[in-house]
């Protein structure tokens, strides 16, 4: 056979070859994702149940920022690690005979609670088949209206929801995680706070915004500091210039956490602290809770802030 009769013959077996036959190394892993534009990485996590934390430790990162077209090498997700499975959101009790199973507690008389569950489904009725209206964070402090021994009543925003009671703990005495750092609470302010941020949860993150329409991370906290009557500086380095400097382990709800989210050398975000070591800030793509522990994995810490000093009089 000729050299070019062999060339166009090779050409027409590759055309007509299926993908499927091509040996693997020729096509791109399925654990490796493109960045394209608008990606963030809490998106990408969130699409490819895993977390930030886990995308930058597999890929080494040291800060958020992402480029077009760079390549990011997807962690194993959770669901394929039978003996570590991913957390759930939790609405139903542990399995019997599990370490985690407990006795409903006593909640009689309580007016608040705090939430033990990494997310706690809220539901419409108090029903595995109630609808799912919101879901709360580990360490959200939440109104008891009646309780009950399997689901209980919680105010929600402007609502009524069922919660189940298994998950929920006494606000004044929370049981600390080995993980989690507890630093001093304050239950009168943890409760202020509560009722102000849970309208504004999972507002769109926009830069430069202010009102519940958008927040960047300062007009997030300029905006909740104002329904409490004190008037913050617009920026985050304005608002680290000002206030009280407080230790971290004595921080309490409603001081103010800052970071330098850009890795510039200077402040650069700022978050809300609501006690048991979580806060709540407008980062990546919304208003969200987030643990102090993650954050200080993720960026340099600067300090703390207090600017409500009434609480802690």
């Amino acid at each position: 056979m000729k050299p070019t009769a062999r060339f166009f013959t090779i050409l027409s077996f590759l055309a007509l070859t299926p993908a499927a036959a091509i040996p693997a190394a020729a096509q791109e892993s399925p654990s490796v994702y493109v960045v394209a534009a608008g990606d963030t990485l809490s998106k990408i996590a969130r699409e490819h149940r895993t977390t930030v934390q886990a995308l930058m430790k597999t890929n080494s990162l040291t800060s958020d920022r992402l480029a077009i077209g760079q390549k990011l090498n997807l962690p194993i997700p959770e669901t394929a690690r039978a003996e570590t499975p991913a957390p759930q959101p939790s609405d139903v009790p542990p399995a019997s005979g599990s370490d985690a199973s407990v006795r409903p507690p006593d909640i009689a008389g309580s007016r608040s609670m705090t939430v033990a569950a990494d997310v706690l489904n809220v539901r419409q009725t108090p029903s595995l088949d109630g609808a799912i209206v919101g879901k709360l964070p580990f360490g959200a402090v939440v109104q008891i209206l009646e309780p009950g021994a399997e689901w209980s009543k919680i105010a929600y925003g402007s609502t009524e929801a069922y919660v189940f009671s298994s998950f929920l703990s006494d606000t004044a005495a929370p049981a600390p995680s080995a993980s989690l750092p507890v630093f001093s609470t304050d239950t009168r302010g943890a409760e202020r706070l509560q009722a102000i941020v849970q309208p504004l949860l999972k507002t769109p993150y926009v830069f430069g915004g202010t009102t519940p329409d958008g927040f960047d991370c300062s007009g997030f906290t300029a905006y909740v500091f104002h329904q409490l009557g004190v008037t913050l500086p617009r920026t985050s380095e304005e608002q680290f210039a000002g206030g009280q400097a407080v230790p971290l382990e004595q921080a309490m709800p409603g001081d103010l956490l800052f970071y330098d989210s850009l890795n510039k050398g200077r402040v650069s975000h700022v978050a809300l602290y609501m006690g048991n070591g979580l806060i709540v800030h407008a980062n990546g793509n919304e208003v969200r809770y987030e643990k102090v522990e993650n954050m200080h994995k993720l960026y340099p810490f600067y300090g703390v802030k207090r600017y409500l000093t009434e609480w802690v009089e």
